[in-house]
């Protein structure tokens, strides 16, 4: 179902109304639930916005996420489509046969321990080098959303509000290989660099530490705690994580 469709039902009303408000804070400054924003993007006068440049639409994008510690979760996800980008955006990310191999490395390696972690957030934490802008209908807005950030001074006469956007964000074509230099860059300051020939293993320089990069997931075969919290502690320095000691799930296999 539609975002829309979900906040005109009155069973399903007060779930995803407050669900679609922490997306618009984390994408914002924050909202009413007391979610962080990461200033990814801000409301804007139409008049504001570049004569050259395109404005995209954008659509709300609902799933059930059981392992997520917000399971019933909205991303709004940006009109790549219709935005012009002329660089290469394609991204590494490993594949089924380098999780396989990873997995069969834990098994016969004696001592070994496999783990994941999940970085939060990914795409909002890299700065893009040129806003892009799109517009969201105001029945795709929550009204807290728009009482908070008073958005009735940014919207047209069709009642769509304007958005300047300087983050990467779900649908941008440069958000994923942005991210991912960001997140290279900010790995190899504490030795962990991608394995040659390779499309999404990564290893450290002198610690036994591996693991399989699927974007923002993390499946990683160590053998001591030490190097464990060495990982750890590095993306903590940059990013918000969530830690599976257990390793039960990595990208949908168990």
């Amino acid at each position: 179902m539609t975002l829309r469709a979900l906040l005109k039902d009155p069973t399903t009303t007060a779930v995803w109304s407050k669900s679609a408000s922490n997306e618009f804070g984390r994408l914002m400054t924050g909202n009413i639930h007391g979610v962080k924003g990461t200033q990814a993007m801000e409301m804007i006068q139409l008049s504001d916005i570049p004569r050259d440049k395109a404005i995209t639409y954008a659509s709300m994008v609902c799933d059930f996420r059981p392992l997520k510690e917000e399971a019933r979760r909205c991303r709004l996800v940006v009109g790549g489509d219709k935005l012009p980008y002329a660089s290469d955006s394609a991204a590494p990310a490993a594949n089924l046969i380098e999780s396989k191999i990873l997995f069969n490395s834990v098994i016969s390696t004696k001592g070994a321990k496999f783990m994941t972690i999940d970085i939060s957030n990914f795409f909002l934490s890299s700065h893009m080098q040129h806003p892009e802008y799109m517009k969201i209908h105001q029945d795709n807005i929550p009204q807290d959303i728009l009482d908070q950030y008073k958005a009735q001074q940014f919207m047209d006469a069709k009642e769509y509000v304007y958005f300047k956007i300087t983050k990467g964000m779900y649908g941008l074509k440069q958000a994923a290989i942005l991210a991912y230099k960001q997140l290279k860059e900010n790995l190899s300051k504490h030795g962990y660099f991608p394995i040659p020939h390779t499309v999404g293993m990564w290893k450290h320089t002198s610690k036994p530490t591996t693991f399989c990069l699927c974007v923002d997931d993390f499946g990683i075969k160590y053998h001591s705690q030490a190097d464990a919290q060495h990982l750890i502690e590095t993306l903590r320095e940059y990013y918000k994580i969530t830690i599976d000691w257990s390793g039960k799930h990595y990208c949908g296999l168990t």
